[in-house]
């Protein structure tokens, strides 16, 4: 079986170069290559244990090795520990591609409203950028992104009007159901 990064060969034809402001970096550089990934009829319990074990938070799903959603542990949370993966994932996708920049990536993420993109080359899945990555790699202050108010949590935090502030869909579901 061919690996991920046996696919890209020569897309980091960048290395060893000198050092680029962090905006121009490409997704490559920043992006896990180690992907885990999850068939649509994995149950969802399986799929929290998984990413727990691997301490990520968003999970590529996968019909017949073509990627066909994704869904993230907030997803998965409600969820009965049966019921396939693939009910509550979320499709379409918003995904970059390999030689993409970073700051290519930020936009995306603002634009589509979501944490993770999916990179691909020749249109084949390779690894997953996250804005995790992009606060590491310095493209994306920590201050700029919200904060539940409640929990803490980075994941899926909108402004709340109802409430006031900032908070999770976690968080905002538990509270409308008080």
């Amino acid at each position: 079986m061919i690996s991920s990064q046996e696919r890209a060969e020569g897309i980091r034809s960048d290395e060893g170069t000198s050092p680029r402001p962090n905006g121009d970096r490409r997704v490559t550089e920043l992006m896990s290559w180690a992907l885990l990934t999850a068939p649509t009829t994995m149950s969802c319990k399986e799929a929290r244990a998984l990413a727990r074990a691997r301490a990520v938070h968003h999970i590529p799903i996968l019909d017949g090795g073509v990627m066909v959603g994704i869904a993230c542990t907030c997803d998965l949370s409600e969820a009965g520990e049966d019921e396939p993966v693939g009910r509550h994932m979320r499709s379409p996708v918003a995904t970059i591609t390999a030689n993409a920049s970073s700051n290519e990536a930020l936009a995306t993420m603002r634009r589509q409203d979501v944490g993770a993109l999916p990179v691909l080359y020749h249109g084949f899945l390779i690894g997953i950028v996250t804005a995790g990555d992009l606060v590491r790699a310095h493209v994306l202050d920590e201050r700029d992104r919200p904060i539940c108010a409640t929990c803490g949590a980075h994941h899926h935090v909108r402004e709340d009007e109802a409430e006031g502030g900032f908070h999770c869909l976690i968080c905002r579901a538990r509270r409308r159901a008080r």
